[in-house]
């Protein structure tokens, strides 16, 4: 089933702000026009103002696309046999270009990424470059080629009902991994083995689950007084030993065929002691104020506010050291919204956000509490289903 929501509201984007046509390489953009993510990084996808959408993709990839979704067309790459990747670029841009109509146009093109969702093979991500970007000019060299980034990245920041969804499969795949987190995080096992058990149950039970095809994770897991606090930057497991009575936080992003679920958790191995029960029933009510505030028309500082306002009023203000949350879909962290302080933009109903307020204490430890919440007009929409206790 096509998402006619989502591309028409990115048609409606672009005939408002002139564009004739986006062509896109990033893999973020991919997914989001044809609900294909790759694997290599060498697909293009096209779309036009009149709303025809095309695919270039390896042909080795051609059975994961979907050809409701796009017109798909396979070329070869990788082998003996085939063309040097630009020239078989050159000859499909250049009939596009000449199929379509596109030699005086303007081209929405991505120009200003510094931050990019990777491929689903990350170990070696593709990003399109100068040579890209002077074949493009060679191809269309009388078409106005236009950056469209902020374009992409205004349309993709609200959430039709199909995406929500998608982030919502996310997000229980996430829960798989999460669910023996308890059982794993124990006296005696170090960080790195607890991140790398999460990750091999997500990647062993989330392939097939509900439909999903390709599944990556990455769970960071820092423990004890001095690593939980430091989880505020998102640091690196270490071969650190589990203690008894350790916090024990886990940064887990989970995607699942190009859609992203960004979650914080947070045990203590073995019993919680009163202030661990404590700080962690703050945060949990920081959060929960910051999810309430989540409505169609609230300016994101306002929910930044809310959570802020909880911890504030218990006397840990100074311990809470970072902004609320983000946007969270196509990448692992999007930049529309953020919920900060000082940030007016008024959420909009599909907008999905992380809420993740946390507090850090020298000595003591972090205590941080993530999840992903679709705001609609009937109240916001928590997709996560991980389990939340202590």
């Amino acid at each position: 089933m096509v998402d006619t929501a989502r591309r028409e509201r990115l048609l409606s984007r672009m005939r408002e702000e002139g564009y004739d046509a986006l062509i896109c390489r990033l893999p973020e953009h991919v997914v989001y026009l044809t609900n294909y993510w790759p694997h290599h990084g060498f697909s293009v996808a096209l779309i036009t103002r009149e709303g025809y959408v095309g695919l270039l993709v390896p042909e080795i990839e051609q059975d994961y696309t979907d050809p409701a979704w796009a017109e798909v067309i396979p070329f070869g790459w990788g082998l003996l046999k085939d063309a040097d990747l630009y020239v078989s670029y050159r000859e499909h841009l250049s009939r596009w270009r000449d199929r379509l109509g596109l030699h005086r146009s303007i081209i929405g093109v991505e120009r200003s990424a510094e931050v990019v969702a990777p491929t689903y093979r990350h170990a070696e991500p593709v990003v399109p470059a100068a040579p890209w970007h002077e074949l493009l000019r060679e191809v269309f060299p009388n078409a106005v080629l236009k950056g469209a980034d902020d374009l992409l990245a205004r349309s993709r920041a609200v959430k039709t009902p199909y995406e929500i969804e998608r982030l919502r499969l996310a997000n229980e795949v996430a829960a798989l991994g999460l669910a023996r987190l308890k059982e794993w995080a124990v006296p005696g096992r170090t960080e790195a083995e607890v991140g790398a058990a999460i990750e091999a149950e997500i990647r062993a039970r989330g392939a097939g689950y509900r439909g999903a095809r390709l599944v990556r994770a990455s769970a960071e897991v820092s423990a004890g007084p001095e690593g939980s606090y430091k989880g505020y930057l998102l640091v690196p497991s270490t071969p650190r030993v589990i203690q008894e009575g350790d916090l024990v936080m886990v940064e887990l992003a989970t995607v699942v065929d190009g859609y992203w679920s960004d979650l914080t958790r947070v045990v203590v191995a073995g019993e919680p002691s009163p202030r661990q029960r404590e700080i962690y029933a703050l945060v949990q009510r920081a959060q929960q104020a910051a999810i309430q505030a989540m409505r169609p028309g609230v300016p994101a500082e306002a929910v930044d506010a809310a959570a802020r306002k909880v911890i504030e009023e218990a006397g840990y203000g100074a311990y809470f050291i970072h902004i609320t949350g983000h946007g969270v879909g196509y990448r692992y962290h999007e930049f529309i919204p953020f919920l900060a302080p000082g940030v007016q933009t008024p959420l909009e109903a599909g907008m999905v956000c992380t809420v993740e307020p946390g507090v850090y204490i020298p000595g003591f430890g972090g205590i941080r509490i993530e999840d992903n919440v679709a705001v609609t007009t009937e109240g916001p929409q928590v997709l996560s289903t991980a389990d939340r206790t202590l």
